[in-house]
């Protein structure tokens, strides 16, 4: 990874995420910043917070180097902890709440987190699983709550903590503040290092291209866990306006909300678009604030501008690892899936499977690289392997299709085998290890399915043990007993056999895809 950067001509960029976020501070002290169910913070309040849990940490022991993870819903602790961390020269983890078993062990083990802040509300569904995390804890809401078992209370340690900036920490822009898990369709999900120059960078970019200012304000209900801590959040920063935080998404009080915050920016993903579309039509639907919205596919933007008179659209070819090489502002009567030019920070092409660049017009696979310093991941941690080979001669192969056309990126499809639901790309491997971990089940695979909205529903075809039974009802509790929520297959089908390749023996998924839903159980009906 080292060497892809230092073989190009680049910028290098040296300021750190607290000097970048404190100076938005001093010069937005007393404006509004924060909004979270109905009360307002100012920057001042922000970042006094931010302090305090930061103090707090380094009464732990938490400094320059060290890992904490965070899972915890969209609440502003969240953020508290991702940037108290950051001024230590920390580095935060944030983990999905709905993981559990297996999977959330191994992610947990496989970072060596040094502290660990949990929602009350699941710490006893998961204590198992993060039992290695010396320094855990338990996040109760206002009203606190009693530690235990060597568990700390985090209301106990923020009360008495300062609201004081903390010693300055020698950072770079370079160096790693965040690890993001990316999906992943085999084995772990990888834990992207992200450096401070990447939020800053890529928040600036969006800022610029939307022209948003101090005047805008921001709607993220999307998980905080993900790269909308970008678009979101830090353009939100980047923009020194004012940001609302949502617990959840939610398509039937979306427009309420609206209304409701006066938020006029949203950076969502497709398949939020396809959700509010699909609402029943209501006579007030153009009767809101909002004017400026990514990233929505060409395919929707006619009608949902015409529905709810957004004046400017946005799409993007963008994901974790690399940022926002593209970013598109969608003119009417775009029909296919424009991402835009690169811009003047990237270089991005597509190429064959002998990554050899294809004239325009014909498919291939997505490649870029980056111009300028540190604007990309620095590497999957501890996964070196599979950092080499995103990174092969030196481009970032990013595994989809797509084809240039007139100097503008099209996208065409994801991977073949990934699936995608609820805004989650969905671990395959760990997927199926539960499904195959039932008692009565001898086999298993999953594969997306084309959902009534956006995204994809998942597919289990599982084959039984010789002389067992078992009902769909019973297979359905146990998957969601033991896997998030957004990955229990919504379709179950039992089968004789999984079709297999001769010689590898790779399922193929293709073929369970094209045997489709007709006769499979549907969960969404019971």
């Amino acid at each position: 990874m080292k060497q892809m950067q230092t073989t190009i001509s680049m910028r290098r960029s040296s300021m750190d995420l607290r000097t970048w976020i404190e100076d938005k501070v001093s010069r937005n002290h007393d404006r509004v910043f924060l909004i979270f169910e109905g009360r307002e913070y100012t920057y001042g309040e922000f970042d006094r917070n931010v302090n305090r849990v930061a103090n707090a940490l380094a009464g732990l022991g938490i400094g320059r180097g060290n890992k904490v993870g965070i899972i915890l819903p969209n609440i502003p602790e969240h953020l508290y902890i991702w940037l108290g961390a950051m001024k230590l020269g920390a580095m935060d983890v944030p983990i999905n709440p709905q993981f559990k078993g297996k999977l959330l062990h191994d992610m947990v083990d496989h970072c060596g987190l040094d502290a660990l802040v949990i929602d009350q509300d699941i710490y006893d569904d998961i204590r198992g699983e993060v039992g290695s995390v010396n320094r855990k804890i338990v996040y109760a809401g206002k009203a606190g709550g009693v530690a235990a078992d060597g568990v700390l209370c985090f209301s106990s340690l923020v009360k008495e903590a300062s609201g004081e900036n903390p010693p300055v920490v020698d950072m770079k822009g370079g160096d790693v503040v965040s690890f993001i898990f990316t999906s992943g369709t085999t084995g772990l999900p990888k834990a992207a290092m992200l450096p401070h120059t990447y939020y800053i960078h890529h928040a600036e970019k969006w800022a610029r291209i939307m022209h948003t200012s101090r005047e805008d304000r921001f709607f993220c209900p999307l998980p905080l866990y993900h790269v909308v801590r970008v678009t979101g959040f830090m353009t939100a920063l980047a923009s020194e306006a004012s940001f609302v935080l949502g617990r959840r998404f939610s398509s039937s009080r979306f427009w309420d909300e609206a209304r409701e915050t006066g938020f006029n920016v949203f950076a969502g993903h497709f398949a939020i678009y396809d959700m509010l579309l699909s609402m029943p039509e209501r006579p007030d639907d153009r009767e809101n604030p909002l004017d400026k919205a990514s990233a929505i596919l060409p395919r929707c933007l006619d009608r949902f501008r015409e529905r709810f008179g957004v004046d400017k659209c946005y799409n993007t070819f963008g994901m974790t690892e690399v940022g926002f090489p593209c970013i598109a502002a969608l003119e009417e009567g775009v029909a296919q899936d424009l991402c835009g030019p690169p811009g003047d920070d990237f270089e991005v092409k597509v190429f064959d499977d002998a990554d050899e660049e294809l004239p325009e017009g014909t498919v291939g696979e997505i490649v870029c690289r980056p111009k300028k310093q540190d604007i990309i991941f620095k590497g999957y941690y501890r996964q070196e392997e599979k950092t080499l080979e995103a990174c092969r001669n030196l481009w970032f192969h990013t595994g989809d299709l797509g084809y240039m056309e007139d100097g503008n990126l099209v996208f065409k499809e994801r991977r073949s085998e990934s699936i995608r639901r609820a805004g989650e790309f969905i671990p395959i491997d760990h997927t199926e290890e539960v499904l195959r971990s039932h008692p009565q089940v001898k086999d298993a695979a999953i594969c997306g399915v084309q959902s009534e909205i956006g995204e994809q529903n998942v597919k289990a075809s599982v084959v039984l043990k010789d002389g067992a039974t078992l009902e769909p009802e019973e297979f359905a509790a146990y998957c969601q007993k033991h896997l998030p929520k957004f990955a229990v297959p919504r379709f179950v089908e039992f089968i004789d056999e999984l079709p297999r390749t001769p010689g590898t023996e790779k399922v193929q998924r293709y073929k369970l895809r094209e045997r489709g839903i007709e006769g499979a159980w549907d969960l969404g009906k019971h």
